[in-house]
């Protein structure tokens, strides 16, 4: 993200701004978060583990929650609309 990489500070200041907003909601794990966490990965199975372990996660992590991913990341969204989760890229 090259110049626009926030210090923690400024991450942490974003953070408790949306958890202020009341458009934003936070859920816990879901109960069975492994088991779509193994499914949602196994594509991935034979390859290095990377940054799909992070994004396997949040795929799991909205399927399980019935919810639809908003991300920036080309790569992901383009998988997750390829494997049919609920997901969206601003722009």
């Amino acid at each position: 993200m090259g110049e626009q990489t926030l210090t923690l500070r400024k991450a942490w200041s974003v953070y408790d701004r949306w958890l202020a907003d009341p458009r934003v909601d936070f859920y816990p794990e879901p109960r069975d978060a492994d088991a779509e966490f193994r499914r949602v990965t196994e594509p991935f199975g034979a390859r290095p583990a990377s940054k799909w372990i992070g994004d396997g996660w949040l795929l799991a992590s909205s399927n399980d929650l019935q919810s639809t991913l908003v991300t920036f990341d080309t790569a992901l969204y383009q998988h997750a609309r390829k494997q049919g989760y609920s997901v969206v890229m601003p722009g």
